[in-house]
């Protein structure tokens, strides 16, 4: 019998693996963001944010060290492996948070720059994709108010600015399917350094529209709202809407929940589309008092109900003059009628739009008895 459990000892200690241990892992680094930029001959140049774990030796506890390594080469490729040059470590990807293209490189058009990921079987496809507006040097750099790794910083960001319905939302696997939609755009997110803090900070402010993997315009972050609400991501967040008894005052709605139905119907070369749009809120501020009736009541859902048509449509509009298909009305286009349509690659030029929101307003209480 001792020689039977020896045996099954001796096997599970050949066959069955453990995770990294401290050997393995000092001899590895982890890449938490990556930045493309170009250089004046429109190569790439690549900045890998590193992870280096050093283990303490008076207390078992683990610390890291930020590492950026630069690279350039012809193609991506050959500027990671020129990053290799630099690095005694094996680089592991399967730990980035972010891939950063600089406004620049984006312009330029990203199609050479992202295949690697999609290819590579270290790569994951759950990293969030950015555009950052400003000097490439200085992001690199790091030493940023909240954290000190650029790539995890991002990910904590973009997962708290949720609860914000102007933040623009975007992922390498979003990015990934929408490119090859009948549109062939997407919005993804847009960083910048706010340097009206104390301390210099990392903010994430409007939308960067692709189209054909290249940049051509910036979705002003007023916007993010309204682009938000049409391509239903919005979960949370706040709404303000004007006093009905006085317009230089506001009231705050927190939007509770919220979902966009989208309906597409084809007639002849015109693209009839509906957003309904329903809104769960309720009351959180008043910047004057008020005495809350039902009629009263009405008129501030009145109000937000107006502001989404106003919003959304004049969103529509501008973009569709602009022949910018950001608001996926191909692809419903295409789920319905199949990719047989009369009216070719150009749905929104023959698109109309109709927002149909339904807000409801959730327990707003009443404070008739508050005495000023």
């Amino acid at each position: 019998m001792k020689k039977i459990l020896m045996c099954l000892f001796l096997a599970s200690s050949i066959f069955l693996n453990g995770c990294f241990s401290y050997v393995d892992i000092n001899n590895v680094v982890f890449v938490t963001s990556v930045i493309f930029d170009i250089d004046k001959d429109n190569n790439p140049v690549i900045y890998l944010e590193i992870f280096k774990s050093i283990r303490a030796a008076s207390k078992a506890a683990e610390t890291g060290q930020r590492i950026v390594l630069k690279g350039t080469g012809k193609t991506a490729y050959e500027a990671l492996n020129d990053v290799n040059l630099a690095s005694s470590y094996q680089i592991n990807y399967t730990q980035n948070k972010a891939i950063i293209y600089t406004k620049r490189a984006a312009a330029q058009g990203i199609e050479s720059y992202f295949d690697i990921f999609r290819r590579d079987t270290q790569a994951i496809i759950k990293p969030y994709m950015l555009v950052y507006d400003g000097d490439v040097e200085r992001l690199a750099k790091g030493n940023f108010e909240g954290e000190q790794f650029i790539g995890l910083f991002i990910w904590d960001l973009i997962i708290n600015v949720r609860s914000s319905p102007r933040a623009v939302q975007s992922s390498l696997n979003r990015y990934l399917s929408r490119r090859v939609s009948p549109s062939r755009t997407d919005v993804l997110t847009v960083l910048k350094i706010d340097n009206d803090q104390p301390n210099p900070s990392l903010v994430i402010n409007g939308g960067a529209i692709m189209e054909n993997d290249k940049l051509v315009e910036m979705l002003p972050s007023s916007e993010g709202q309204a682009y938000n609400f049409l391509v239903d991501v919005i979960q949370q967040g706040s709404m303000e809407v004007a006093d009905p008894r006085d317009s230089s005052k506001y009231i705050s709605l927190s939007i509770e929940n919220s979902k966009t139905d989208t309906d597409v119907n084809l007639r002849g070369n015109t693209v009839d589309v509906t957003k309904k749009i329903n809104v769960k809120a309720r009351i959180v501020e008043f910047q004057k008092y008020m005495d809350l009736t039902d009629e009263e009541l009405e008129q501030i859902r009145k109000g937000a109900e107006a502001n989404l048509i106003n919003a959304c449509t004049n969103i529509f509009n501008k973009y569709k003059k602009r022949d910018l298909d950001i608001f996926m009305i191909g692809q419903e286009l295409e789920n319905k009628y199949g990719d047989k349509i009369p009216i070719g690659g150009e749905v929104i030029k023959h698109a109309n739009m109709k927002i149909e929101p339904r807000v409801f307003i959730d327990s707003p209480g009443k404070i008739d008895k508050y005495q000023q």
